[in-house]
């Protein structure tokens, strides 16, 4: 995947498979404007696991209440994975997000 389209006002829901036992890990997600942690915050993941973490399942989910509100038209995302207290990458790269506006209201 090279970008990740989010779409204005609507929710949004991202399943990531990890491929390993990620029961015991905390793992969090931000869009921020530019690939740096010191970039302006355009909005965070709520992130939960599809199960109990032992099928490495996670879902990333952004409310509607939240995307409507996104005045950006792109950003960046990482995944941030804490492990016995070491924050480790989850991707090798930030993935590129586009917000895409919506007709219905």
């Amino acid at each position: 995947m090279s970008k990740l389209k989010v779409r204005k006002g609507r929710s949004e829901t991202v399943t990531v498979s990890l491929g390993f036992d990620a029961s015991g890990e905390i793992f969090t997600s931000q869009i921020r404007a530019e690939p740096s942690q010191t970039s302006l915050l355009i909005a965070e993941w709520e992130v939960t696991f599809l199960t109990d973490g032992t099928d490495g399942e996670l879902v990333l989910k952004l409310e509607d209440v939240i995307t409507a509100q996104i005045a950006a038209t792109s950003g960046y995302m990482d995944i941030m994975r804490m492990s016995a207290g070491e924050a480790l990458p989850v991707f090798d790269e930030p993935l590129e997000v586009f917000f895409q506006g919506t007709v219905t209201a």
